[in-house]
């Protein structure tokens, strides 16, 4: 994960587009380290000088990518073990995944190589590593890294490349057929990594679910552990199996397993991404109740309902907090949660003012375990007014989750902007909103009964 010198086995001279050329992706990302090019075809590629086998290479190697056709890797992996170097990714496809005998042999070679010696191994057919903490990404698909406390754990490179609604990759860990390394593995790296603050875990299938459950128990005690399991019907599992080998086993024996361990076991890739966003950005909720604030009275409506659905509790407000909503509203208004602090923002005529009394008042409610701010960003100024109002609040109220649902003509725009500073979650529906608050308060009580 974090190599300071990296061998390049079979690196190609070819660069540009459509290349796929992981030395022209190093010095885009401006990684620091010593990189070797290993091509015995050349004598350099962009500048940097090759050499024609890892043995050549004097200097201590911390990582070996190779990157060839999968007939000589098995004989490379030894190459390289017998070099010294006890770190490897092997990027081919073609091993337990293929449908022919020969791929299973090769990976039958490569894991009794790796099992007789020192050396760790992640893949084959697998991207690799990231890490934008130092600007390195073994894959051979250039990515988009920023330094997010969010570790990846996974069994195909499309989590790498990240979706729309959010860019995971703070770390991230591919590991393809997972012959050598596998979740067990990286989910200990991660157990005391300071700069991942959450795990987000794609899977496919499990060789050694015994420790896999035993580590991931230990690492829920102290990070939250998000699962994506895939390969749940007849017919995906076997898809599963012809990607990465994997053993997919029974949908009910997963849920008992993530549910034992404290895993936060995710339905669909839209939940997947949303609970990492609010478990990177949010702290704990310490009560298990939420207050809510809105510009709608309808929207309020349908967050009471899916609060039920998700069996997460409106608070009673405290006599205070009632008092401060009072103060603010005309007095036709009856205050309850959710709050309608519309007419007080309308009658006040500052957007600022009026949104600030209301919510502030609900953040200061100790009988509230987060807050749920509900509106409809209309322009851009009105939308840089409120990102900013609601970050100030954030810093400011650094203990309780601050969650928005906006939607309308700007809503994207918000959602994106307070995304990017990192300080509160955001969300296009109410629905969505609910749901990671209740999933959020979930793993809390896990985390307080501990």
């Amino acid at each position: 994960m974090e190599p300071q010198s990296v061998a390049l086995v079979g690196i190609s001279r070819d660069t540009g587009e459509w290349a796929f050329n992981i030395l022209e992706n190093l010095l885009s990302y401006g990684y620091q380290g010593r990189i070797y090019p290993i091509n015995s075809n050349t004598s350099e590629i962009l500048g940097i000088k090759t050499y024609s086998n890892v043995t050549e290479v004097t200097d201590d190697i911390d990582l070996a990518i190779i990157a060839t056709p999968r007939s000589p890797v098995p004989s490379l992996v030894k190459e390289c073990i017998d070099s010294n170097i006890l770190s490897i990714v092997v990027v081919a496809q073609g091993f337990a995944d293929a449908s022919d005998d020969q791929g299973k042999q090769l990976q039958k070679q490569i894991t009794e190589i790796v099992q007789n010696s020192p050396a760790r191994l992640i893949g084959p057919n697998t991207l690799g590593t990231a890490n934008a903490f130092i600007d390195f990404s073994s894959s051979f698909v250039k990515i988009e890294m920023k330094k997010e406390p969010i570790g990846i754990i996974c069994q195909t490179g499309t989590f790498f490349v990240g979706f729309q609604d959010l860019r995971l990759m703070g770390k991230g860990v591919d590991l393809g057929n997972a012959c050598d390394i596998d979740f067990a593995d990286s989910l200990e790296y991660f157990e005391s990594d300071p700069e991942t603050k959450l795990v987000a875990l794609h899977i496919e299938g499990i060789q050694d679910t015994e420790r896999f459950i035993n580590t991931a128990r230990r690492v829920a005690r102290i990070k939250p552990l998000l699962a994506l399991k895939t390969g749940k019907s007849e017919q995906a599992a076997k898809a599963a199996q012809s990607h990465s080998g994997s053993l997919t086993g029974s949908n009910k024996v997963w849920e008992a397993a993530f549910k034992q361990s404290g895993v936060i076991q995710v339905g669909d890739l839209e939940e997947f991404v949303d609970l990492a966003r609010t478990f990177s950005v949010l702290p704990l909720m310490k009560r298990p109740k939420i207050g809510v604030a809105t510009f709608s009275g309808a929207m309020g409506v349908m967050v009471m309902d899916s609060c039920q659905q998700y069996n997460l509790e409106l608070g009673r407000l405290s006599a205070k907090t009632k008092r401060l909503l009072h103060a603010i509203s005309p007095p036709w208004l009856n205050v309850g949660n959710p709050a309608d602090i519309w007419p007080a923002v309308a009658n006040s005529r500052l957007f600022t003012k009026g949104t600030r009394q209301g919510l502030e008042a609900l953040l200061s409610d100790n009988q509230l375990g987060a807050v749920l701010f509900i509106c409809a960003p209309f322009d851009m100024k009105f939308t840089t007014e409120l990102c900013q109002l609601l970050n100030e609040l954030a810093a400011t109220y650094r203990d309780k989750p601050l969650v928005g649902c906006l939607w309308g003509p700007y809503g994207d725009e918000a959602i994106k902007e307070l995304q990017n500073a990192g300080k509160v979650a955001a969300f296009p529906t109410p629905e969505r909103a609910v749901k990671a608050l209740a999933r959020l308060n979930e793993y809390s009580q896990f985390r307080r009964r501990l």
